[in-house]
């Protein structure tokens, strides 16, 4: 049974690829001339070394304390909600707040989001924050504040797989608040970075640019252009994760 697209379904959109920024030190550097080197002595140089040393696992440990905060948050939104009964304790083994609605576990992953965007303004980490927060207003309906969070992420500088993901989540930001045309232009513009990340028809992503091309012509009504991209990703990419969901959907279009 082919899954339509309905408002229920665009309220829940694709959960985002986590890229994490692998933490690395500064090489460390000993600034001296030949002659203050001798004069430094042994035992000088030795401390200066250990100094800096020291300096660049502050800095690595305070990467990871960054990347570990972030994964919690990451794991509030995706915490098992409470049951009804009340039985459960309200924070579970790993100190992670649980809530009784997904609305409130998304609330709750925004508000702990955001603090960690505000302390830490020069993380690497801070692209990928900004998309798990554009995929919490999405959760949370806010498509008005996704559109302009996945926007300034965009006007930023960014690897081409987060690029990727900030141009698709603009897509469904703009499709889940019902401007299909933006969202068209929107997706449309995926193929472009996907194409231009490789240089070649089996670009980063392409098959998923194609697909929400043919997913918009399907939504407007346009079955006949939605059928033909839909075998155009087929067609360029054979490998596709999205062949069973494609399939079904042209099995639907052409029975009509």
């Amino acid at each position: 049974m082919v899954k339509h697209i309905d408002r229920k379904e665009l309220k829940k959109p694709d959960q985002f690829v986590s890229f994490w920024t692998k933490v690395s030190s500064d090489a460390a550097r000993v600034l001296a001339s030949q002659g203050r080197a001798v004069a430094l002595g042994a035992g000088a140089l030795a401390v200066v070394i250990v100094a800096t040393v020291a300096f660049t696992q502050v800095r690595a440990r305070r990467a990871e304390h960054a990347s570990q905060s972030l994964a919690r948050v990451d794991r509030i939104a995706t915490a098992d909600l409470l049951p009804a009964d009340g039985t459960a304790p309200a924070v579970n083994e790993d100190d992670v707040p649980r809530f009784k609605t997904d609305k409130e576990r998304l609330e709750g992953a925004l508000k702990e989001l955001d603090a960690f965007i505000a302390a830490n303004p020069g993380s690497g980490l801070r692209a990928e924050a900004l998309l798990h927060r554009g995929s919490y207003l999405l959760g949370l309906q806010r498509y008005d504040d996704a559109v302009v969070a996945y926007t300034q992420l965009l006007g930023g500088s960014l690897e081409p797989s987060l690029r990727f993901l900030a141009q698709e989540g603009l897509g469904y930001a703009f499709e889940a608040r019902g401007d299909l045309d933006k969202a068209a232009d929107a997706f449309a513009r995926l193929g472009d970075l996907a194409s231009k990340d490789s240089g070649k028809a089996e670009g980063f992503y392409l098959d998923r640019a194609l697909y929400h091309k043919a997913r918009i012509a399907e939504i407007k009504g346009n079955r006949a252009d939605a059928a033909k991209l839909y075998r155009e990703v087929l067609d360029k990419a054979p490998g596709t994760s999205l062949r069973d969901e494609i399939s079904n959907r042209l099995a639907v279009l052409e029975s009509k």
